[in-house]
């Protein structure tokens, strides 16, 4: 197990044990008030913190059993696979992601209940599972009480919740699939990362060396010109002597001198 996996994993189950005693509700905290005040909500949608302390909170037993099992399961290689720094980039920002994508629908829609938070891993979580069905495709998950290829067990999972979404939005009831909103943004946060990420970079990159290569065929172009204007007015000098030569020649000379020092090392 990574050292990042395991400090997430006890983070989560620490949050887990104190909201046990104040995330009850209450007449001033309708969903408790670590919930209420940690959670991801329309309402409080420009609270930038929410959209990580929401990743550690749980609504029940079942919640953060789930979860975890999936942040054990599928975090400990993909840590080793990225790297522990950068794993906790990825599985953070796809649950900020999860976050936003839930703030975004449910502000679309104006029945949807604006202090009504979201938490818990799950977003994160599922972008471990896209990340392993794109990159250790070998990885099987007991699905339905059968090991399945987690190819498989993705499909099925983000097929279920696309139609599930689908269905909700349609009939105008957000609230009803709001969970799987988040699921499936980071999900697609994965997606993004591993498809569209290094393709960006590498385009970036491409373009950088064509500048500077571009940069460095100009400066050499520069240089030929220069070269051969000092050796036309070295020429001069010697057939005319240096006093036939113009201002204009001698600042020339002038720089060339200069530049050469310059590049002696």
């Amino acid at each position: 197990m990574g050292m990042v996996v395991k400090y997430l994993l006890i983070m989560n189950i620490v949050v887990f044990v104190v909201q046990m005693f104040l995330d009850k509700p209450s007449d001033k905290w309708r969903y408790g008030f670590l919930s209420s005040n940690l959670g991801v909500t329309v309402g409080a949608f420009w609270q930038v913190w929410r959209y990580i302390t929401f990743q550690f909170l749980h609504g029940g037993p079942w919640h953060i059993i789930m979860n975890m099992l999936g942040l054990y399961i599928l975090g400990s290689p993909l840590e080793k696979h990225f790297g522990s720094k950068q794993f906790l980039r990825f599985y953070l920002i796809c649950g900020f992601i999860a976050g936003v994508v839930y703030v975004i629908i449910g502000a679309i829609y104006p029945q949807f209940m604006r202090d009504l938070p979201i938490i818990g891993a799950s977003g994160g979580v599922y972008g471990l599972i896209l990340a392993c069905a794109i990159l250790m495709p070998h990885i099987k998950l007991i699905f339905l009480f059968f090991p399945v290829p987690i190819r498989l067990a993705a499909l099925i999972l983000c097929g279920v919740m696309i139609l599930t979404v689908g269905q909700a939005l349609a009939a105008g009831n957000p609230d009803e699939a709001m969970s799987d909103v988040a699921h499936l943004g980071g999900a697609a946060t994965a997606a993004f990362w591993i498809w569209v990420l290094p393709r960006v970079r590498e385009s970036l990159s491409l373009k950088q060396v064509q500048l500077g290569k571009g940069a460095w065929e100009r400066k050499l172009k520069h240089r030929a010109t220069e070269e051969a204007e000092v050796n036309r007015i070295l020429d001069k000098i010697k057939n005319q002597g240096l006093t036939s030569l113009s201002s204009k020649e001698k600042k020339i000379l002038q720089q060339a001198t200069k530049r050469q020092k310059q590049d002696e090392p």
